[in-house]
């Protein structure tokens, strides 16, 4: 299932996501890839990849904060989907992940990394 743009996800999300332009690895229990991280909150993240995957597939990532610190290792699993123009746009694909089992300690860089930025504001964006 791809989800559409007539979602409104911003009113969904717990926390505001920011920009994070930086490489991932992400794998199931079938699969390994790598992509690129487009944005994160302290709730999960949105991965730019051709590579898609069905809803509710879990996954693990790995994924650095520019704050020098050892990569992030984290299980999530993905919550929606985006074609490639699934907007109209031309609108980037990949995958929303939510993390389900983020420690505090990763969860308190992200909430620091995410404080330090400004948020990512779209009306009809679905990244």
């Amino acid at each position: 299932m791809v989800e559409t743009a007539k979602e409104n996800w911003a009113d969904r999300r717990s926390s505001p996501r920011v920009v994070l332009k930086t490489a991932v690895t992400f794998s199931s229990e079938s699969n390994f890839y790598t992509g690129f991280l487009d944005n994160i909150s302290e709730g999960g993240l949105f991965i730019a990849t051709y590579h898609p995957a069905e809803l509710g597939t879990k996954m693990q990532v790995e994924f650095s904060l520019p704050d020098g610190g050892e990569p992030i290792t984290v299980k999530a699993e993905v919550r929606w989907v985006r074609a490639q123009g699934a907007d109209g746009e031309g609108s980037t694909p990949g995958l929303g992940l939510r993390f389900t089992d983020l420690d505090d300690k990763d969860r308190n860089r992200i909430e620091t990394f995410t404080n330090r930025r400004d948020t990512i504001f779209y009306d009809d964006d679905l990244s």
